[in-house]
């Protein structure tokens, strides 16, 4: 991951109010990743990025569905088994965390 890609990462995970279409594009990503293994989610990543051009200059929810693919793939290199958002620590701590703001939560 280049540099510039890594910062846009990090600030996607960030804690923000997110831009429209933000938090959808998560829930899709990780619906899509429901299942699928670490080679699977980066050939995803992949295609993704394929389809982005400049990452910098990408719409928001394209930067967090960009980010949370990057986010999948690296939790399934170090877990090895299939994708599932109820064992994945970061989903449900945002899940948590938009159920006790309300529905403008991250």
């Amino acid at each position: 991951m280049s540099d510039e890609t890594e910062a846009l990462v990090e600030a996607e995970l960030e804690p923000h109010e997110p831009a429209p279409g933000e938090a959808e594009a998560r829930s899709r990503v990780r619906s899509e990743a429901t299942g699928m293994t670490h080679h699977q989610a980066v050939a995803a990543l992949e295609r993704v990025r394929a389809g982005v051009g400049d990452e910098a200059d990408a719409e928001p929810p394209l930067r967090a569905a960009l980010a949370e693919w990057y986010r999948i793939a690296e939790l399934l290199a170090g877990h090895g088994g299939p994708y599932s958002c109820e064992t994945d620590p970061y989903a449900q701590g945002q899940l948590t965390a938009r159920h006790r703001s309300g529905p403008a939560g991250y």
